[in-house]
């Protein structure tokens, strides 16, 4: 058995900045960098990772809050990461979607994994590829309501997200690793080619 998203969720399209963002120290809501989303799929989100805009036209909806799932809908690597702690008053902008749960029979966590997994990515690819032309990849608000989410008791979804967390952390340390192994073979080659004088 499965259900709809849209059937257990609001989903808010980030907010449409109708001018260029306009940054500023005196700005009334902070804007999400999406850099914050790791290759991971993790949103490390700290001061830095937010910058204080002007949005006159910012609806409530659109503000992002603790449990939220960001899904990033533009591009080829459609990620959604589970939003624990956020600056107060922080959006993001129309190339993300914000998935809140209204139904209490699911738990975030695992709707997140859900959403992350490949027949989520089979489903994404199926509903962005009706566009011709050269155009960048977008999932559409429509595409995400339809994705289908397994129904499974609370228990077994905290068993599956469980997991879920546990192979991102894996795949985090793995990317870290090979970040400084990358920094440590060239401060080897850096310094034999000193070495030897070239």
């Amino acid at each position: 058995m499965v259900v709809k998203l849209k059937d257990i969720s609001n989903i808010v399209t980030g907010h449409v900045f109708r001018n260029k963002i306009a940054y500023s120290l005196e700005g009334n809501v902070n804007l999400l960098n999406m850099d914050a989303i790791s290759k991971a799929g993790k949103a490390n989100i700290s001061n830095n990772d937010v910058k204080k805009v002007i949005a006159r036209d910012l609806r409530e909806n659109e503000i992002i809050k603790a449990e939220d799932i960001l899904f990033k809908a533009k591009g080829l690597n459609n990620i959604s990461v589970l939003i624990n702690t956020i600056p107060s008053n922080t959006t993001v902008t129309a190339s993300c979607h914000i998935v809140r749960l209204t139904d209490n029979n699911y738990l975030p966590e695992y709707v997140c994994a859900m959403m992350n997994g490949i027949d989520a990515k089979k489903h994404f690819a199926k509903g962005s590829g009706k566009a011709s032309g050269v155009t960048i990849a977008n999932v559409s608000k429509q595409t995400l309501e339809t994705l289908k989410i397994p129904v499974i008791p609370l228990s077994k979804q905290k068993i599956i997200a469980g997991f879920i967390e546990c192979t991102e952390k894996e795949l985090e340390l793995r990317l870290k690793i090979a970040e400084k192994k990358e920094i440590l073979n060239r401060a080897i080659v850096k310094r034999e080619l000193n070495r030897l004088g070239a």
